[in-house]
């Protein structure tokens, strides 16, 4: 019933609907921005950008959530095929299904959903703190919608410690667009190499592949003390992930295992920037962590 998605944490295709959204939504922002100008020369359409004032736009963004999201868990998700449920998954535990890999991956989509969301916002003229809050708001409201949706399915039921993770996500990230100071100061990334089962065609989604993937918090130096000096080109990382819990896994691994680590790291956005990459490039890369730039410990 699923099929490969581009955020973890929820599996199914939920995100690949998500980016496409905002990025259409995004599109439109930039062209309604352009509007006026040609309005104003051809004189026949000055009120579609008077319309589309950025409360429209805002309140179009979240019943879009919420319809798209409701249409999609129906047509595709077996949503309303069972009465509503919930269920308890754990957390971090050796008996838990992914080992708590997949929580993390839950509070990565409500950070990144927030983080998108929020740059909308800003585009559509709200101030930093309105875009944080607004964001916020329309992360939580995507991770939700999902959640509460999956306790109608017989496949999946929703699961308290899922919303728990969704609400930490967007928590942590509202701080980083309220604050632009910490937005420098720590990033929350995921890193992802493809597992064995993954590259042996025995496991084709991605975003569940826990056994390639690791998520964890980078503290650039440069943003603490260390910018006049050769220490900005670094990072301090704290991560975890999981090997060896899915049952696609468990040929290519002798056991399961749990990973927390320490490492340290190049400071990839950093780099982009003395390349010349774009702004939005390097801020890409406050989400993504390229596999091969950090040594972890243990490795």
């Amino acid at each position: 019933m699923s099929s490969p998605n581009f955020f973890p944490g929820i599996s199914r295709p939920l995100c690949c609907w998500a980016f496409s959204f905002w990025g259409v939504l995004s599109s439109a922002a930039d062209a309604a921005v352009a509007e006026p100008a040609t309005s104003m020369q051809w004189g026949e359409h000055s009120g579609d950008a008077d319309f589309w004032t950025r409360e429209r736009k805002a309140l179009a963004l979240n019943l879009g959530i919420v319809g798209g999201v409701t249409l999609y868990g129906f047509t595709v998700w077996d949503w309303g095929d069972a009465s509503f449920g919930w269920k308890s998954e754990g957390w971090f535990g050796q008996d838990t299904i992914h080992g708590g890999a997949d929580k993390l991956g839950h509070a990565y989509t409500g950070a990144v959903s927030t983080a998108i969301a929020a740059s909308l916002y800003r585009r559509w003229g709200y101030g930093e703190e309105q875009a944080a809050r607004l964001g916020a708001f329309s992360g939580l409201l995507l991770t939700t919608v999902v959640e509460l949706g999956d306790g109608f399915s017989p496949d999946h039921r929703s699961s308290w410690e899922d919303q728990v993770a969704n609400m930490v996500g967007v928590g942590f990230e509202y701080l980083r667009q309220r604050h632009p100071e910490w937005r420098e100061r720590v990033h929350f990334r995921w890193e992802y190499f493809p597992s064995p089962a993954v590259r042996h065609g025995k496991h084709h989604d991605i975003t569940t592949d826990y056994s390639g993937s690791r998520f964890l918090l980078a503290f650039p130096l440069r943003a603490w003390g260390g910018q006049n000096s050769a220490l900005k080109w670094f990072e301090l990382q704290v991560g975890y992930g999981t090997r060896g819990f899915d049952r696609r896994d468990r040929e290519f691994f002798d056991e399961r295992k749990r990973h927390p680590y320490i490492g340290v790291g190049i400071h990839i956005p950093l780099v982009l920037d003395a390349l010349g990459a774009s702004r939005g490039t390097q801020r890409a890369f406050e989400y993504i962590q390229i596999p091969g730039t950090a040594l972890p410990l243990p490795p």
